[in-house]
């Protein structure tokens, strides 16, 4: 019963674990570790997990790895060796040998530790804190700059005065809007934003909108419209976090239209709600589409921070959408349109 617990344990663990005997034949591997390597078909064949007459070099090419087991077999103290590589498909994998004896012959076992999204976490962290420093120093070293020439006598010229001060108050505005923004994302992130759910009517909340885009689009020559399918039952929904939703994508897709128009289309789909937002804009390359909700990624970042807009606005989107337990995408073209769709219950 030990040995079935055992087997059972290790057959489901979510690291990979090898055993090999002194010569460096193959005991036992386990369904992680086959899905990791690219094992040969005769050795998943094999009995007991793949027990059999094959060496790890059959399976194992890469020389740090090699060199590792190499290390541990002939390791006097027998003291456990560590290595890291790199998997198929860019996996970063954790890799520590033990030494053990089976019926008095030395051999080791291999744990193999996936650490590819520990990594990706790692490397978003670093990412938001070098794009937040980015974001907040460009503001301050404007009003630092504008706030110096001030003290340094440019005070004393009203209109001077008047310009730098309004270009002040823009840079703070902007610094406001973005800590704003990353406390909001931090909230939704960590599910402490409670939804304030009721009985929301679609069409109401999507006319309002449009209405106060309507000076935005006019300004730019767009023609701006809605379609709402007639008969559309209310949402259950926290309202200001929809209207947020939509007012994000209709302003992106006004920003980012140089002509045609934007539209904003809703209708019922399969129990759901189902929302697009449309545009005959300049569209977005399909390598970045990948990426379009990642926080203060940026298309054209020259042109993305010249229109405004503090970088955190889809990363918002997509997780008011997922608390509303639906799902958002985008398709687009280059050059010509991008069309923004989510759906929830």
């Amino acid at each position: 019963m030990k040995e079935k617990l055992l087997e059972a344990v290790i057959r489901e663990m979510e690291i990979g674990v090898l055993v090999l005997d002194a010569r460096k034949q193959i005991l036992y591997m386990n369904p992680f570790f086959k899905s990791t390597f690219p094992v040969p078909q005769p050795v998943t064949q094999t009995p007991a997990g793949g027990q059999g007459n094959f060496s790890v070099g059959d399976i194992i090419r890469d020389p740090d790895l090699l060199g590792a087991i190499e290390e541990t077999l002939l390791s006097p103290d027998h003291l456990p060796v560590k290595v890291t590589i790199q998997g198929r498909n860019g996996q970063v994998l954790e890799v520590r040998f033990l030494h053990f004896v089976e019926e008095r012959a030395p051999g080791l076992i291999g744990f193999f530790h996936d650490l590819t999204e520990e990594k990706r976490v790692e490397a978003i962290k670093r990412d938001f804190v070098a794009n937040v420093s980015h974001e907040l120093r460009t503001p301050l070293a404007s009003i630092k700059g504008y706030a110096e020439t001030l003290l340094d006598g440019a005070m004393q010229d009203r209109e001077t005065l008047r310009n730098f001060l309004s270009i002040i108050d823009k840079h703070a505005n902007r610094m406001t809007a973005l800590i704003d923004d990353l406390l909001t994302l931090s909230m939704l992130e960590s599910h402490q934003m409670p939804l304030k759910l009721e009985a929301v009517e679609i069409r109401g909340l999507i006319n309002g909108v449009i209405q106060g885009f309507e000076k935005n689009a006019r300004d730019k020559g767009l023609k701006l419209t809605g379609e709402i399918q007639e008969g559309l039952p209310k949402v259950t929904a926290d309202k200001v976090r929809l209207e947020q939703v939509i007012v994000n994508l209709v302003d992106n897709a006004i920003k980012y239209t140089n002509q045609g128009e934007v539209r904003v289309i809703a209708r019922g789909e399969n129990s759901h709600l189902r929302v697009d937002v449309e545009d005959t804009g300049i569209g977005i390359p399909d390598k970045d589409i990948p990426r379009i909700f990642e926080r203060f990624y940026r298309v054209d970042k020259g042109r993305s921070r010249e229109i405004g807009g503090t970088g955190l606005g889809l990363a918002i989107v997509k997780h008011i959408i997922q608390a509303h337990n639906g799902k958002i995408w985008v398709t687009s073209s280059p050059g010509k349109g991008t069309a923004f769709s989510f759906v929830i219950p």
